[in-house]
């Protein structure tokens, strides 16, 4: 085949100068100090601690950040919309002339809302928090069909925060399609269960010192696939620990003060006998930074003094320092920018995984020596089952097994598994390797 390049359209320039524009300016935006409301909602508590200790990298494009914007601009049009039938509205708060925000556990949990409004006609005397939205047309059918808890459980999760912390007990979520500028309107209800919940959630994520279970068993399951932490979480054996840098919020020294009154959220650090760390110093931290040992995927810790600590690699048992970089130790800047004591070694994860009679037929597929073949939904797994394996309905499973969480069903001795997970709706098929 000829080279196709010169007849599929180029990207002007002007395009990917204003691209480059909005990348620029969404780069230069600083990091959140605090774990917010708009993504407590998250399933996975383990990537909320990861966010909130400052261990993702943004790495957004240009076109993604002026999307961001997109959204941000239909919120006028929304407030307009509302009084213009009739609705009384506040975008801001009356008394800081600014955004309504959500504080809570010293600072370190925040949210901003979009507004609040009375006179919403389907309850014209009750003030309503305010969410908007704007989806794409599958997003959109989604919610149509599910609602907001259902499709979109995160926006329903700040919608609860917002309730919950300024005493109103109705939120309304009005949501675009970008396509076609249908709207959808859902009047949500407060549950103070689920507030609770959440903030006793966000409580626990923000107070702990190391990082929590993860989602799942395996690094290939369909909700880390698109994760933008799952090379810390699982490790790649390219870095030793895949962090953007060094802040104080990664060391063992650093801890959140949530018990105390103030907006302003605290740091202490145990090493300087500082009570509150500036803003300016957590963002680069200094000689002293001595790295979470849960940070550390390959090795675990087996010792520590003043200043250091000892681990020793799961794969081979060879024992190294990590420290201020003198004495042989590893330096916090040698373990996020390359190999470190990783180097030319086999990876493995901590605990090492094995294959155990004593294991649940899930845990007998662990992501090191297994595949996924398919995922999608569980009524289209009978099909896949067929066509990915030329497994058809008359074959029974040699095994199976069912929890609450999931559904499993295997096929010959750790040959093919067949996994239904029943919270989320999903289904996937698992291949063992030989």
């Amino acid at each position: 085949m000829g080279d196709l390049t010169p007849f599929i359209p180029q990207e002007s320039e002007t395009v990917k100068r204003i691209y480059a524009w909005h990348k620029a300016m969404g780069d230069a935006e600083p990091e959140r100090g605090y774990l917010g409301a708009s993504i407590v909602g998250h399933e996975c508590d383990r990537f909320l601690w990861y966010t909130f200790r400052n261990c993702v990298q943004r790495d957004f494009s240009g076109r993604l950040y002026r999307l961001f914007e997109t959204g941000d601009l239909a919120e006028a049009r929304f407030v307009a919309e509302l009084r213009g039938i009739g609705c009384e509205v506040h975008e801001v708060d009356p008394a800081t002339g600014k955004q309504f925000e959500v504080l809570a556990l010293g600072g370190h949990f925040s949210g901003h809302m979009d507004g609040c409004a009375v006179g919403i006609p389907e309850a014209p005397a009750t003030w309503h928090v305010l969410e908007f939205k704007t989806h794409n047309a599958k997003s959109f059918a989604k919610l149509k069909k599910e609602g907001v808890r259902a499709s979109k459980p995160m926006h329903y999760a700040q919608m609860m925060v917002y309730m919950g912390h300024t005493g109103m007990s109705r939120a309304l979520y009005l949501a675009a399609n970008k396509d076609t500028d249908e709207l959808y309107a859902e009047r949500i209800r407060y549950d103070a269960a689920e507030f609770r919940r959440l903030m006793d959630r966000a409580e626990r994520i923000i107070r702990a010192q190391q990082p929590p279970e993860r989602i799942t068993g395996r690094r290939d399951d369909f909700r880390c696939r698109f994760c933008d932490a799952k090379d810390l979480c699982w490790g790649t054996g390219e870095v030793a620990v895949p962090l953007p840098g060094k802040t104080c919020r990664t060391c063992c020294h650093a801890t959140p003060e949530i018990d105390q009154d103030g907006a302003e959220a605290r740091w202490s650090c145990a090493a300087i006998n500082d009570f509150n760390l500036p803003e300016e110093l957590q963002r680069t931290a200094c000689h002293r930074h001595l790295i979470l040992p849960g940070l550390v995927n390959f090795a675990e810790a087996t010792d520590a003094g003043d200043g250091w600590i000892e681990f020793t690699n799961c794969s081979d048992g060879a024992v190294w320092r990590h420290g201020d970089g003198s004495g042989g130790t590893w330096s916090t800047e040698e373990l996020i920018a390359g190999g470190g004591p990783l180097e030319g070694r086999k990876e493995a994860p901590c605990p090492d995984f094995g294959i155990s009679d004593d294991l649940s037929l899930i845990d007998r597929y662990p992501w090191q020596d297994s595949e996924m073949i398919w995922n999608g939904k569980p009524e289209d797994m009978g099909d896949a089952l067929e066509s990915e394996a030329d497994i058809g309905p008359h074959i029974q499973p040699t095994a199976s097994e069912k929890t609450d969480a999931w559904a499993a069903y295997e096929y010959g001795d750790h040959g093919l598994l067949a996994v239904i997970y029943l919270a989320d709706n999903h289904a996937a098929i698992w291949r063992g390797k030989e």
